[in-house]
């Protein structure tokens, strides 16, 4: 029986790092680009109704990005990759990402998207969109944040940790970046999962800060828009 196209990548990945326990974006950008590679990723990318065979296909685009792939698939892959952004399997989501952020340059509407995906119901799809934050949002919308700031995704900073809120501390610490000023830090304890506390860093110093600028810009608009009239 002849093998599948993820298999037959593998078995190339594998001859570049025998001794490597995983396939690495490195790895495959190792691999000697043929037409068959190309061939057979886009063949796993093909395999809608397989999904295990569409992540690996992603997983092998996102390696081959690094050593100029033919043009042909990328005018191929490019009005596929916002489809895969909208897939029911959130770790086919979550590579697509990966890929639409390589080729951002691409996507007129890539901030738009970005800003839909913050809003992703996995807490994995919507952490990867804010640790891109840099390239779809500025000081003049943070407000596409502010949503994080009650978001409920609760990890271990390593095993046998305290949980905290690692989304929401994620998010605080853009924001700080974004505006270029740090916010006073004091850290919330509250329930968390099974009888276990959680814990983050409390957002209202950045709330007391943006609502004061908040008004102070209405206050301007409202006296621009006064003189306009007279």
């Amino acid at each position: 029986m002849s093998k599948i196209a993820s298999e037959r990548l593998l078995e190339r990945a594998k001859r570049v790092n025998p001794s490597s326990l995983g396939i690495s974006a490195a790895d495959i950008a190792r691999i000697p680009l043929s037409d068959e590679m190309v061939s057979e990723i886009t063949e796993c990318l093909s395999k809608l109704d397989v999904v295990s065979e569409l992540k690996w296909g992603l997983s092998f685009t996102l390696g081959v990005l690094d050593v100029n792939p033919p043009q042909d698939f990328l005018k191929w892959l490019l009005p596929k990759v916002p489809i895969w952004l909208k897939h029911q399997d959130w770790d086919v989501r979550e590579r697509a990402l990966e890929t639409f952020v390589r080729l951002r340059n691409n996507y007129k509407n890539y901030r738009e998207s970005m800003v839909e995906v913050l809003q992703d119901p996995e807490a994995v799809v919507r952490w990867r969109a804010l640790k891109e934050y840099r390239t779809f949002v500025s000081q003049e919308d943070i407000s596409v944040l502010l949503h994080f700031q009650n978001d409920k995704y609760m990890s271990e900073t390593e095993m046998g940790s305290p949980l905290v809120y690692a989304i929401r501390n994620d998010a605080l610490a853009a924001i700080e970046t974004l505006c270029g000023k740090p916010f006073r830090k004091s850290e919330k304890v509250g329930p968390g999962e099974a009888g276990r506390m959680v814990y983050w860093w409390d957002w209202q110093p950045f709330l007391d800060w943006w609502g004061k600028n908040q008004s102070k810009v209405s206050v301007t608009r409202g006296a621009f828009l006064t003189e306009l009239k007279h």
